[in-house]
């Protein structure tokens, strides 16, 4: 079972991700605004969902983004489905 990390830290961690994506520096990624509005499409949200996998040991549904489209909201799902794993 992978371990489940703190709220904080996969909070962190996504905005350090999708920063990379759209070049530019991980503060200026908010949690409350939806990834679609920094410019995350489809292929970026595959790109998130196979590095979540990854960095979290888990298989996701790429839909888990389209379904909770920032990432205080993905963070929560997250922490759900780690919850259940």
């Amino acid at each position: 079972m992978p371990s489940i990390p703190s709220a904080e830290a996969l909070s962190s961690w996504l905005s350090a991700r999708i920063a990379t994506y759209v070049q530019r520096k991980p503060d200026e990624i908010r949690a409350d605004v939806p990834l679609a509005e920094y410019g995350l499409d489809s292929v970026y949200a595959l790109t998130l969902a196979g590095d979540l996998e990854d960095h979290l040991g888990l298989s996701l549904d790429p839909t888990l983004m389209w379904d909770h489209p920032t990432i205080a909201g993905l963070t929560q799902a997250l922490l759900q489905v780690l919850a259940g794993a």
